[in-house]
């Protein structure tokens, strides 16, 4: 995908309301929660969530993991959030404390240093353009503030072949993809330190798609394209 592509990336949200309006009524919403949980024990060791941090998920989607952190100043931002908040079933499950708003992650509509901790879980993927949507985050982001950041990562012939997948629009939600060594290269180059970097490694999501029964992760083993996730916890870096 060229940078900032915007007819493409309009093709990727279609494709993505598409999704969701299809598995809306069969998706348990309560992964969220699981995803919660996960993060704040990731992050004990650096960051403790308290009542006053003021949190922000970017790509928050149907609930968004924001959801059930125990803060009392949370928003959420997503650019199908018109569409999110017209399901009813959606709409039940979300905190209503949260703010959701309806936006990019390329410009965020918030005063610069608004925020303790950024949330962005698998999303960069989705975005018309990463660079802009990382500078984003750290923007608002006060000094000393956190970034959790989850995403989906390929080795480098699952690069290669995502390439020509992507050439030829046979995966229409995700515009990029990224190796580990592009995701350090944004954050670093952002301003971002690395307190924590977690795989699940390429061996064990192989394993997982050769024995799972979908067609379409059978082809991904057998295409040695089975695909990695990272977890990054970072810190912007005090001038």
């Amino acid at each position: 995908m060229r940078k900032n592509d915007r007819q493409r990336w309009q093709l990727a949200q279609r494709y993505e309301r598409d999704w969701w309006q299809h598995v809306a009524d069969r998706t348990d919403l309560r992964y969220y929660r699981t995803y919660a949980k996960d993060l704040i024990r990731r992050i004990a060791p650096f960051f403790t969530i308290h009542q006053d941090t003021r949190i922000l998920e970017v790509g928050s989607g149907a609930a968004g993991i924001v959801t059930h952190l125990p803060s009392g100043y949370r928003h959420a931002i997503d650019p199908l959030e018109d569409f999110f908040s017209s399901v009813e079933k959606f709409r039940k499950y979300r905190d209503p404390q949260v703010v959701y708003h309806r936006g990019m992650g390329e410009a965020l509509p918030f005063e610069n240093e608004s925020f303790d901790l950024v949330i962005m879980d698998n999303v960069l993927d989705h975005c018309q353009d990463p660079v802009q949507v990382i500078a984003e985050i750290h923007r608002v982001l006060v000094p000393g503030g956190c970034f959790y950041f989850r995403q989906n990562i390929y080795h480098r012939w699952g690069k290669f072949v995502r390439f020509w997948i992507e050439l030829l629009r046979i995966d229409k939600g995700h515009p990029y993809t990224f190796s580990l060594r592009d995701i350090h290269a944004l954050v670093g180059r952002a301003g971002f330190e690395v307190l924590l970097c977690e795989r699940r490694g390429y061996w064990t999501a192989w394993k997982r798609d050769l024995s799972s029964r979908r067609l379409k992760d059978k082809a991904k083993a057998l295409l040695l394209i089975s695909r990695d996730v990272v977890t990054l916890f970072l810190q912007k870096r005090v001038p």
